[in-house]
């Protein structure tokens, strides 16, 4: 296994890298539900992502903005459902359940124990700062960085060059190739850092399934896992 070399800083994404987004996402929305007086089915989780992800794709690209999400999001979601309720309501609903969700990812805690102190932390995560934070905490990682960079609080969206460029000032002394960041997401992450000069690495389990269109992408990765724990090996 290629150990990962010249490596000062360690970016981590926060949602389905640390923190299982999709867990935590699943049980909010049944609970929001069940606030609602609505019936919630497994299967009605599917919609959800494929919603979700369509909305951050298009705020990654520019076309909508987070502060859209409540007025966005969940009127599609219910409407695809067959649902009749309030969507703003339904949002903040949701988004209170999901302040507190902090399911880690398999491996993330043992990860960050095992190469805490060895490199700079920094969370760079697309989302609600105080949200973010929390969840850090409440999983048991906050601890662990010395900076938390959520796109609320920077003022710009992964991928964006700003997003990374901003982050690089708040670090003097460090240049962007002394930096890894790991992610699960292609676009945000991936292509994202590599475009800013940061050296990258995609975290993707094997059960993950990969949109083919972004496949594409995963030349820009410097380097791949499967297990968050296979880090400890790589660095």
């Amino acid at each position: 296994m290629n150990k990962i070399q010249n490596i000062k800083v360690l970016f981590w994404d926060i949602d389905n890298t640390l923190l299982d987004f999709d867990a935590g996402a699943e049980d909010s929305m049944k609970q929001a539900f069940a606030d609602l007086g609505l019936e919630f089915k497994p299967e009605m989780f599917n919609v959800f992502q494929e919603e979700n992800h369509i909305i951050w794709d298009k705020i990654e690209k520019g076309e909508l903005s987070r502060e859209d999400i409540p007025y966005v999001r969940w009127q599609i979601i219910l409407k695809r459902l067959g649902l009749k309720a309030d969507g703003v309501a339904m949002d903040h609903v949701f988004r209170s359940y999901l302040h507190n969700s902090a399911v880690p990812v398999s491996g993330a805690l043992e990860t960050l124990e095992a190469l805490a102190g060895k490199y700079i932390f920094c969370a760079a995560s697309n989302g609600p700062y105080e949200q973010q934070l929390n969840r850090l905490e409440r999983g048991g990682m906050r601890k662990y960085f010395t900076h938390c960079f959520v796109s609320e609080k920077v003022g710009v969206e992964k991928p964006s060059l700003r997003f990374f460029e901003k982050c690089m000032e708040e670090l003097p002394g460090i240049e962007p190739e002394e930096c890894l960041m790991i992610g699960d997401s292609l676009t945000a992450d991936i292509a994202g850092g590599h475009a800013a000069g940061l050296k990258t690495c995609w975290y993707h389990p094997e059960d993950a399934i990969t949109n083919e269109k972004l496949r594409e992408l995963e030349q820009q990765a410097d380097y791949r896992v499967e297990k968050l724990v296979d880090l400890t090996k790589k660095l």
